[in-house]
This record gives C-alpha cells, sequence and structure tokens, in this order.
C-alpha cells in the first residue's frame, strides 16, 4: 500500500462516520400560499365543470324542447352583431346536418312553464330561426353554477374575444358574484380578473356594444383605447364616429379601429376670424368678417338683405364718383405709383 493510501485511512478512521441531516420543511410565504390556495381553487372548479360536461355530454337525459321557452341566461356573455359570419356557419351546419350538440338548461326559477340557458344561446336562436326543437340537457343548477358552466363551456374553446370576455366579468361583478365565482367561471386568476375589469369599467358600454366582439383585438389594443379616450374630447369623437356611415358599414374589427384612431386624433383647432357686429333697431342685422385685406359682410335678416340688394346699384355709384385721392391707398397701389 502505496503512503498516501496509508494516511488517507488513517484520517478518515478518526473521523465519525455522516449522518443525515433531517432539514426542517419550509413554509411558504403568505401571499404564495394564498395564490397556491387559489390556483388550487380553479382548479377544482374547473375540473367540477370539466366533469359536468362529461356527464352531460354521454347522459341519456336528452330532450327536444321548444326554443321559444327558453330564457337567456342571468348574464349575458357574447356581444350581439348583426353580421357574424360564425353564427352564419352554425346555421348552414345545423340546417344541414342537424344539431350535434345539446345545450344546457335549468328549470325556470321563477316560471315552473319556461327554461333557463346556462350555454348554447346561438344554437337557440339557430332553432328559432330554423323552426327546429333544439336538444337540450336539463339540470337543476344554482346561480352560481350556471355562471361557472357558462363561463367554462365557452372558455376553454375560445369562443368569446377578449372584451367578450371583459364584459361578461363586469356583468358578473355588477349582478352581485364574488371575485372568486368571476375567476372560477373564466378559468383566470385574480390579477387577470382585474384586468378585465379595469377595461371593462373604463369604456362606456355603449361605445363596446357598438363596436361588437372584435375577435381579432386583443387586451393591449383595448388597453391603449381606454388610454386614448382619457383625452379632452375622445369620448364625443367615439361616439360621433360611431353614428358614422362608414362605421356602421365596417365589420367588428374594423369598427374598433376606426374608434381607436378617433378617440387618439388631435381635435381640429378651428380660427375663429375677428369679427364686428352691425347692429339697428336694438338688434344684430349683420356682421363683418375680417381677414387678411378680405372683408366679409354676413346677414341672416331677410330684412336687412332686401334693403341692403336694393342700395348696391347707389353705393356703386357714389364709389365710382369718388375721387381717388380720398380712398385709402393699399400698399400695392403705392407701390406702383412710385
Amino acid at each position: 500500500m502505496k503512503g498516501r493510501d496509508v494516511l488517507r485511512d488513517l484520517v478518515g478512521a478518526g473521523r465519525p462516520a455522516p449522518t443525515q441531516v433531517e432539514m426542517p420543511h419550509a413554509r411558504p410565504a403568505g401571499a404564495v400560499k394564498a395564490m397556491s390556495l387559489g390556483l388550487d381553487r380553479l382548479t377544482e372548479e374547473a375540473a367540477a365543470a370539466k366533469n359536468l360536461r362529461e356527464a352531460l355530454a354521454g347522459g341519456d337525459n336528452v330532450v327536444e324542447l321548444d326554443p321559444a321557452l327558453i330564457d337567456p341566461s342571468i348574464i349575458t356573455d357574447r356581444i350581439a352583431f348583426d353580421n357574424d359570419p360564425e353564427f352564419n356557419e352554425l346555421k348552414s351546419a345545423i340546417e344541414s346536418n342537424g344539431q350535434q350538440v345539446p345545450i344546457l338548461v335549468r328549470p325556470h326559477p321563477k316560471d315552473d312553464r319556461r327554461f333557463q340557458a346556462a350555454y348554447g344561446h346561438r344554437r337557440i336562436r339557430v332553432s328559432l330561426e330554423l323552426g327546429f326543437k333544439v336538444k337540450a340537457i336539463v339540470k337543476k343548477l344554482t346561480d352560481h353554477e350556471l355562471v361557472v358552466a357558462q363561463g367554462q363551456e365557452n372558455g376553454p374553446r375560445l369562443d368569446l374575444s377578449f372584451i367578450e370576455r371583459a364584459l361578461f366579468a363586469s356583468r358578473m361583478e355588477q349582478s352581485g358574484f364574488d371575485r372568486e365565482t368571476v375567476c372560477a367561471a373564466l378559468g383566470i386568476d385574480k390579477p387577470e380578473a382585474s384586468r378585465l375589469l379595469s377595461v371593462a369599467n373604463a369604456i362606456d358600454a355603449e361605445i363596446i356594444l357598438a363596436i361588437g366582439p372584435a375577435p381579432k383585438v386583443g387586451r393591449p389594443r383595448w388597453t391603449a383605447l381606454v388610454s386614448n379616450l382619457q383625452s379632452d374630447g375622445a369620448r364625443d369623437r367615439a361616439y360621433t364616429i360611431v353614428a358614422s356611415p362608414a362605421f356602421k358599414e365596417a365589420d367588428s374589427n374594423g369598427r374598433f379601429g376606426i374608434v381607436f384612431d378617433a378617440a387618439g386624433s388631435k381635435p381640429v383647432v378651428t380660427k375663429v376670424r375677428p369679427r364686428s357686429e352691425l347692429r339697428a333697431r336694438g338688434e344684430r342685422v349683420a356682421w363683418l368678417e375680417r381677414k387678411g385685406k378680405q372683408l366679409r359682410l354676413i346677414s341672416d335678416q331677410v330684412a336687412f338683405n332686401s334693403f341692403l340688394e336694393a342700395r348696391i346699384p347707389q353705393l356703386l355709384a357714389e364709389f365710382e364718383a369718388e375721387p381717388p385721392s380720398a380712398r385709402p391707398i393699399s400698399k400695392k397701389e403705392d407701390a406702383i405709383e412710385k
């Protein structure tokens, strides 16, 4: 055995055998713990909604209902738009192949002869327009269960645009649902719910509804519109452009762009020309406007206009008879004479 090996063995023999030291478990901080619990709750809500959809889809309790007997959900999640290509595609598909996926309704809480939809509002509308019965699953649901099922059905399939999700969250909050229910229905956390609500609550509902769902416009552009609307006169410009023919002819994404540009544009400053009023008999009969060498006489009084028009030939004759030296000489005339 080599010398260094003997030395290593001797040194090792003098040391105690290493022992396993049990480290204390780190406790999560309050904010981290709260976030973890919140995410767990959202996961449970999403899983429950998924299980509900799967159970309903595989169930035998599908019935055919008269769509005229079905009222909309207590919270509207979609923004109605006249020219909706997705609705037209759905209508064509149902007309050709029938309704493939049933809707979910509950017995109406205030009228035992009617029903209330949780989701499937477009299929109800298609059935009404085509005169078809609508396939539905009837299940007793609380208000909380109804809006969660509604949000979980539309959210994962990305049917709702950003502003529709924001408006859905705002409507839930205005109807008295707590933030946890809003998060569960949309499958989001509280910070994202706050972002949705901040946009929906900062823009007038009339402007949002006029624009429509704008499926290609995401949060950054809507947030920028909120900023644009803060400038002086921006909301007035937005309301004015909403009433224009160009806005009404555009699709939803185009309408957003029109409002965005109008809100962000700088107001046109109109220079007011200096004017002096001409008064007679205690009222204004005309006014003079001066701009450079120009002088304009303007009147909206019929009697004065007739009076002035009748005396124009006399005024011209007096002007012609007046010697040039008696008239003020312009700078141009003065330069020519020199």
